[in-house]
């Protein structure tokens, strides 16, 4: 079969399929198709579908529909060349009540939506082209389900899964702790959302990427937290739908009930290119092959934010686009800084993509990508998990990801972002490193499986009667100290108990220097902030240094310029106003991006409400009157503003620009209320840009 499958390749690259040998072709292709145990037969039905308007007679349009068929794949059937047998095969596998109608699924697609909608637990493997996702979108519009849960592993994801679900209007769709709950609910969230405040009862969720729930170096906390989400939402007995690529097996317990799928079904067919590169010319000739791929659209893979910035900077000073989305290009200099690569990188028909920037900005991005108006877009891990992208070549620039060698499943899910169902049947991968050595990945759930490496903050939130007694050994030291409550350290959930006991102990044994400085309200004093940053940077962060902060002090001094000036704007032109070029400018505008996404906004609010609770529970012990820093870092947490504005990000409004209209969107602190403010919000009473009025158009039309 492999040279009958080799003949047929080599017949379909040339330019044109000539009269005479497309029956040939054909029969070729129709044999292997016929043999049960070929391995090709999914590959020569795409490759036909590409050509398909190359062959010039119509009767060979309606076999290759027909072979279509005969491997399931429905979705690219054209039902005006179908006989009365196709078509009713095709209908037979359109779901009902979808939002958009003319989805189809493909065989195996069914075989999954089929199984959850009769009750199974399904563990699903399949490619990235696969569909994974529209079987979510099924289920939804099956309306069988009155909760669903919707875990995802980033915001971006939980954006696109929002717009994805806004149609089926008899469901409320969840995304913040501030909105009220209806009798059908789509709770479309994060692992640390879910474990925050998601009490509801849920008839089935559903976890994304669920692979992330075994630990890695990369990300080991986020990893647990995703555990704690599963385990919470298991013990409400509701039914699951796990889904992720490339996964070969799943490690339970016996006692858990679940059907585990792998499937290779493949919509789209990856080539694989590798690009010679002479020592110490990367660079040069990455700018040339994006050169030559003539603006077709292609995702360039770097291992780190830096990498991407500087490729997505060198590509952009060669390309020839002149003048590209203006209206975002000016919105960027303006609101951030006009100095700042970015905007430059715009436009050039260049984008870049990467954790170090602002969520709505990175949107934009994508959404950009997506229309055509950007060509090349540059872009680390944080894209390629998940995130859906209409790329047709990907290219891994870089062989890295967070400082480790990629493995054999990172690399996968990277190369399955190269082509996309109903865009493009062949995706193209340019490789500048060999491929990972093959490895199978199966997927661990520590929480249920309670191994000797499962950290005592996971083992903490598991019910009594579910621990094993080696996890009830690890855990006596909690019942034996007196320095906190079990409730408050589970209450800390994202922190060790070992360093919440550590931070109390020390503490208790210096109250007479600590109480003055810890019991400050609502606002503290610089003292005060330094001494808050010192206890959390020595025992709850680890003193874990990073680009953007190195010790205490230096993190007390960064929350305090955000402090000072609010603004992100004002932020930033303070941190570059003593700068000598448009690259050291950058740079630091890229820092600053980062400390207030990664710090200000997130980790430094989470660790001051530990310290809080932890500082109220011994003083308050002792009669002694303790701090309160809730308002604080709340206040730090959305940038002083109210927290729907910057929730707005999260649904295509970028904080500047909520801040802007906020008189029409009248912000109270409840999610509902701004949205329904913003759904009738009429954009001729304010001074906008055309830019800015397409953004809040676009938001609209998903509420």
């Amino acid at each position: 079969m492999k040279e009958i499958y080799e003949s047929i390749m080599a017949q379909l690259s040339t330019t044109d399929i000539m009269l005479t040998n497309q029956y040939e072709i054909l029969k070729e292709a129709n044999n292997i198709v016929n043999d049960a145990q070929s391995e090709y037969a999914q590959d020569v039905v795409l490759r036909l579908l590409e050509k398909k308007e190359s062959f010039p007679i119509v009767e060979a349009k309606k076999l290759i529909n027909a072979l279509a068929r005969k491997v399931g794949l429905f979705p690219y059937m054209n039902l005006e060349e179908a006989s009365y047998a196709e078509t009713f095969a095709y209908f037979f596998f359109k779901p009902e009540g979808l939002a958009n109608d003319e989805i189809v699924f493909h065989r195996p697609q069914a075989e999954v939506f089929y199984s959850i909608l009769e009750g199974e637990n399904v563990i699903l493997s399949a490619p990235t082209s696969f569909g994974k996702s529209l079987i979510i979108d099924a289920l939804v519009a099956s309306r069988k389900y009155n909760n669903i849960a919707i875990i995802l592993p980033t915001i971006a994801l939980i954006d696109e899964t929002r717009k994805r679900l806004s149609s089926y209007k008899d469901y409320k769709i969840i995304t913040h702790a501030s909105q009220s709950k209806s009798e059908k609910n789509l709770f479309v969230l994060t692992q640390e959302r879910v474990v925050e405040f998601l009490n509801s009862p849920i008839d089935l969720f559903i976890i994304d990427e669920f692979y992330k729930l075994s630990p890695t170096a990369i990300d080991q906390d986020r990893s647990y937290v995703l555990n704690h989400a599963f385990y919470k939402l298991y013990k409400t007995n509701a039914q699951f739908y796990l889904l992720g690529p490339a996964i070969e097996g799943v490690v339970l317990p016996e006692t858990i009930h679940y059907t585990f799928k792998k499937l290779l079904f493949k919509t789209v067919i990856s080539e694989f290119i590798r690009v010679p590169v002479p020592k110490g010319q990367n660079l040069d000739v990455l700018v040339n092959l994006c050169r030559n791929l003539n603006g077709e659209p292609t995702l360039v893979y770097c291992a780190s934010p830096q990498s991407a910035n500087k490729v997505a900077l060198r590509i952009a000073r060669e390309s020839n686009s002149e003048n590209s989305n203006q209206g975002f290009v000016g919105w960027l200099e303006e609101n951030f800084h006009p100095s700042w690569n970015l905007p430059f990188i715009i436009s050039k028909g260049v984008g870049v993509h990467h954790g170090k920037m602002p969520r709505s900005v990175s949107q934009i991005i994508v959404k950009l990508f997506n229309e055509g108006k950007i060509h090349t877009l540059i872009c680390t891990s944080t894209l390629i998990e998940g995130v859906n992208t209409k790329a047709k070549n990907v290219v891994i620039y870089d062989n890295i990801v967070a400082q480790r060698r990629l493995d054999f499943f990172t690399f996968n899910n990277i190369c399955g972002r190269s082509g996309r169902m109903y865009q493009h049947f062949v995706g193209r991968i340019f490789l500048f490193h060999d491929r990972p050595l093959p490895n199978e990945l199966f997927v661990d759930f520590p929480i249920l499986n309670q191994a000797n490496d499962v950290p005592s903050k996971l083992l903490i939130q598991i019910n009594s009667e579910d621990l094993s007694l080696n996890s009830e050994y690890k855990l006596a030291f909690l019942k034996e100290q007196s320095l906190l409550s079990i409730e408050l350290i589970k209450s800390n959930h994202n922190i060790a108990p070992e360093s919440q006991l550590a931070l109390a102990q020390d503490i208790i044994d210096n109250i007479g220097e600590y109480y003055y400085a810890l019991n400050w309200q609502d606002k503290p004093t610089y003292d005060q902030l330094l001494q808050a940053c010192l206890l959390i940077w020595k025992h709850l962060h680890k003193a874990r240094g990073t680009r953007s902060v190195m010790s205490g002090k230096s993190l007390a001094y960064r929350v305090n310029r955000v402090v000072q000036h609010k603004s992100l704007q004002r932020i930033i032109r303070a941190r570059v106003l003593y700068s000598d070029s448009n690259e050291q400018i950058s740079d630091k505008i890229d820092d600053e991006l980062n400390f207030v996404r990664l710090w200000a906004t997130h980790n430094f609010p989470k660790y001051l409400r530990a310290l809080h609770a932890i500082q109220k529970e011994i003083f308050s012990n002792l009669g002694l009157e303790p701090g309160d820093y809730l308002t604080f870092a709340s206040q730090l947490e959305c940038l002083f503003a109210d927290p729907t504005l910057v929730a707005l990000d999260e649904y295509g409004i970028p904080f500047q620009l909520a801040q802007k209209i906020q008189g029409g969107l009248k912000p109270n602190g409840n999610l509902d209320d701004v949205l329904a403010n913003l759904k009738d919000f009429d954009e001729s009473k304010y001074e906008l840009t055309d830019f800015e009025l397409e953004i809040i158009t676009d938001a609209k039309r998903y509420l």
